[in-house]
């Protein structure tokens, strides 16, 4: 059986040389990391995928088995924003975060996530997804062919359809920040 995929964008980035500007972990101007709104979205997707003791309701998605993020590169991306992105659900959850991939090997990502089992969550360079999604579905009709700049707040899932062989798409909005819309792309 196919896993359940979960796609997203890395959170907010700086934009520009003008505030408001990307910082570390430890809170220094790194413009390689997420903003402080970036930073907020990563901290509150783990309300999105794990379950709260005290909570009556299950989250509104499948809880993830895997973590995938593109790794770090001398020569390529040196974009640590995807890692970040899913940091804060890693720590959650206690899963490690894949970060084998250099963020244009997507042909080896998506043949790692075809191997697993369970749901896998995908922060990756908005560039790259529409590939990987059609790499993923095998069907250039099935997901939109560009993520435009301007959205961090979207989720797309790839779910086994019935035959188990494919996948069904769907576009989920976040909905966790101010200003966030409803919209699909």
């Amino acid at each position: 059986m196919l896993p359940k995929v979960t796609i997203l964008r890395h959170a907010e980035k700086q934009l520009g040389d003008q505030p408001p500007f990307s910082v570390g972990p430890d809170g220094i101007r790194d413009p390689e990391s997420l903003s402080v709104r970036g930073w907020q979205r990563a901290g509150a997707l783990v309300g999105l995928f794990v379950p709260r003791p005290e909570a009556a309701t299950a989250p509104s998605l499948p809880t993830p088995t895997h973590l995938f993020a593109s790794r770090v590169g001398e020569t390529a991306s040196k974009s640590r924003r995807p890692r970040q992105t899913l940091e804060p659900l890693s720590e959650r959850l206690g899963i490690d975060i894949d970060g084998r991939f250099l963020k244009a090997q997507v042909d080896e990502l998506v043949a790692a996530i075809r191997t697993t089992e369970g749901v896998a969550v995908v922060a990756w360079e908005h560039k790259m997804i529409p590939l990987i999604g059609t790499l993923l579905a095998g069907d250039l009709a099935t997901n939109p062919s560009v993520w435009p700049d301007n959205r961090y707040d979207l989720l797309w899932m790839f779910e086994p359809d019935e035959s188990g062989t494919g996948y069904r798409f769907r576009q989920v909005p976040q909905m966790l920040l101010a200003g966030d819309r409803a919209q699909t792309i």
